[in-house]
C-alpha cells in the first residue's frame, strides 16, 4: 500500500469513528476537526495529535466541537503511527 493509500484509509477511519460518535451522542455529524501538537522542545518527546467531531445538536443549529471516547482516541493514535510505517493491518473501526 502507498503512503497516499495509506493516508486515504486513516482519512476513512477517521471520519467512520466521528460519525459514529456524533451519532451515540444523538447529534448530527458536521464534520471532524485535527489540532496539531506544538513541535516538541529538544530532548522531549512529541505529543499526540487531538481529534474533535464537528457536531450539531438535535435541537439548536449551531455546531460545537466533541472530543472522542479514549479508546478512539487511542484507535486513531495506532493509526497514524500505521500511515507513517505502513507496517501491519489496516486499522479498522471496532464494531
Amino acid at each position: 500500500m502507498t503512503s497516499s493509500q495509506r493516508q486515504a484509509a486513516f482519512e476513512r477511519l477517521l471520519t467512520a469513528l466521528a460519525r459514529r460518535r456524533a451519532l451515540r451522542l444523538k447529534m448530527g455529524y458536521a464534520g471532524t476537526i485535527r489540532r496539531l501538537a506544538p513541535p516538541p522542545l529538544p530532548g522531549e518527546k512529541a505529543a499526540s495529535t487531538l481529534y474533535f467531531v464537528n457536531a450539531t445538536p438535535a435541537r439548536s443549529g449551531a455546531a460545537r466541537l466533541v472530543s472522542f471516547d479514549r479508546a478512539s482516541s487511542a484507535l486513531l493514535s495506532r493509526a497514524e503511527k500505521w500511515v507513517e510505517s505502513g507496517e501491519g493491518p489496516v486499522p479498522v473501526v471496532p464494531r
